[in-house]
């Protein structure tokens, strides 16, 4: 028995390390928002916040690794003009890039699972479909910031994903066994 590579969750990890090397999350140093942004630059950092916040102190006056926070926190967002949001370039990349990994791995994860004949209409129309209940989920994630809605809302976005592939190959099958 030969062992096929699956090309859906391949794909779906090479999006995932996109996504982790493009999509960051910040605090905002006023109000210390959460807020997702497109790094301009890729690295393996994924949350900067500023340790000096509103505070009348200069990055000398930190320990060497709140230095090292700040500076990224300077670089990455205070520099890329992102807390003011009036020019945050390729916002809508990290919704794109977190909703490929999602359709790519629930493709991958029902492929591996079953043996379904995926027809080319499929992946855009999940992709389509999905990307606006993810993204409603994650502006959720990041308005209520603390662990269980992360866990509830994270568990109804990939349910939500994999159910949407449910129903789009069930629907299928449906029309192959009654034909009208």
């Amino acid at each position: 028995m030969t062992s096929r590579l699956n090309i859906y969750l391949v794909f779906g990890t090479v999006f995932l390390l996109l996504t982790w090397l493009f999509v960051g999350l910040f605090r905002d140093d006023e109000f210390y928002e959460l807020d997702l942004f497109t790094k301009h630059r890729p690295t393996f950092k994924m949350n900067f916040y500023s340790p000096i916040g509103m505070q009348d102190l200069k990055v000398e006056d930190l320990t060497p690794d709140r230095q090292l926070e700040e500076i990224a926190f300077q670089e990455f967002v205070i520099k890329q003009h992102l807390q003011n949001k009036s020019d945050a370039r390729l916002w809508y990349l990290p919704l794109i890039l977190i909703q490929l990994v999602l359709t790519f791995y629930s493709f991958g994860i029902y492929k591996s699972t079953r043996k379904p004949h995926f027809k080319m209409w499929y992946f855009p129309a999940h992709l389509a479909i999905n990307l606006i209940m993810t993204s409603i989920c994650l502006a959720l994630i990041l308005a209520f910031d603390n662990m269980l809605s992360t866990i509830i809302l994270t568990f109804i976005i990939t349910t939500i994903n994999y159910g949407t592939l449910i129903l789009m190959t069930k629907q299928k099958s449906k029309l192959l066994t009654n034909p009208q």
